[in-house]
């Protein structure tokens, strides 16, 4: 018996210990029953304010404990990158108009020409003979319809108006004739068509050139431009004179400026790409026709709602954030207007430091309660406190 008494002693003073400890956890405090029945009434089941056993808010609503971030207004880039080539806004390419064999070439390499100088010169002994033919030609042609003018204007000999005619038509075609022997003659001389810098030349001396066979080319190396492609969503932002960068590969450190020149008014359905070319501005000194360039085109945007990536709710509505006010939120939709690592800029109702939930708005509803994670921390951190007026059991008890 003894034995027994004492292990019903000990019982009696772990069951005191634990509810010295933890007796205030397990039950409603008298402070809070008081409270709710003083702030809400009795409820028609007779629980002090309609709430839960236990206590709690009114409805069964448990607050949400949700991190929150203020809405920053803040500008945007949007920025496309492409390859391009640099190319000559004036370059022409030189071709022989006839076939003939190279007699002279009158100008070299890299050599700075005006348009229509003569570049070089095909063997030309056969045009010189036709157009020494065609001017003889033309010569007994006018002196006959001299002679037939002379006779109808004195009437000494009857000549007819048609022979007037037909020796006026006799001397119009050979006059064509040396017009021909001419063009053909000067066509033996290749010459420049603009004005520029002479490149390398496809031909030596005695070489045989076919008609339309390559020679050179003219260039004015001051005068460049990039083409370039930008995928089709570009077009909203392109525009002439929009401001571009370009770098070279061969000029690493260096960022040229260039000028939107030109954008063309089709879109490949097959890469869907839209061609664009850029006036390259300042001093191009060095730079050369087929350069390869990386361009890129940045616009800046106005000032919008810029949140992080985490924050927006998805539903068959489509995008929205939760705006926390006094405690509850309310859904706000928005479209994505830009995005940047974890970072998106929308355009909807929201206004500079409106305090919107960054994580925890999966379990959120329009009207939901909320609290932020430090204030949760703090209520459980004073819940869970020993109570002042909490005494010791004794040794005896």
């Amino acid at each position: 018996m003894k034995r027994i008494a004492e292990l019903l002693l000990g019982l009696m003073a772990v069951a005191a210990v634990n509810y010295w400890l933890f007796g205030d956890r397990l039950m409603p405090s008298e402070g809070v029953v008081a409270t709710e029945d003083i702030g809400a009434g009795a409820a028609a089941d007779g629980r002090p304010g309609g709430g839960r056993p236990g206590g709690g808010p009114p409805g069964g609503n448990r607050a949400a404990t949700v991190t929150m971030q203020p809405v920053e207004l803040s500008p945007y880039a949007l920025e496309y990158q492409a390859v391009g080539t640099v190319e000559s806004t004036a370059r022409v390419a030189v071709v022989a108009e006839a076939s003939g064999q190279v007699e002279e070439l009158l100008v070299a390499p890299g050599d700075r020409v005006a348009a229509d100088a003569p570049l070089l010169r095909l063997e030309q002994r056969t045009q010189t003979l036709d157009l020494n033919s065609a001017k003889a030609s033309l010569a007994e042609a006018e002196n006959a319809l001299e002679r037939v003018e002379r006779l109808s204007a004195t009437g000494s000999v009857a000549v007819t108006s048609v022979q007037v005619q037909e020796a006026q038509t006799t001397t119009d075609i050979a006059q064509v004739a040396v017009d021909r022997a001419e063009l053909a003659l000067d066509r033996r001389i290749i010459r420049s068509p603009i004005d520029g810098v002479v490149g390398l030349i496809d031909a030596r001396l005695g070489d045989y050139l076919n008609a339309n066979a390559h020679i050179t080319t003219v260039s004015v190396p001051e005068q460049l431009k990039v083409g370039f492609s930008l995928p089709e969503r570009a077009v909203a932002v392109l525009e002439p004179g929009l401001s571009v960068d370009v770098l070279l590969p061969s000029r690493i450190g260096q960022v040229f400026k260039a000028q939107i020149t030109a954008i063309d008014t089709e879109i490949d359905p097959v890469t869907r790409l839209i061609d664009v070319e850029a006036q390259l501005q300042g001093d191009v000194t060095g730079l050369r026709h087929g350069m390869i360039a990386n361009v890129v085109l940045v616009e800046e945007q106005e000032a919008m709602p810029a949140i992080p990536a985490l924050s927006i709710a998805w539903s068959r509505e489509g995008a929205s954030v939760f705006v926390a006010e006094q405690g509850t939120v309310r859904r706000v939709p928005v479209i994505i207007r830009h995005r940047l690592d974890d970072r998106v800029w929308v355009d909807g109702t929201l206004a500079e430091g409106d305090q919107i939930v960054v994580e925890g708005v999966q379990k959120l509803r329009e009207g939901g309660q909320v609290q932020t994670l430090q204030l949760a921390q703090a209520e459980t951190k004073e819940r869970t406190a020993p109570r002042p007026n909490a005494q010791e059991p004794s040794v005896n008890e």
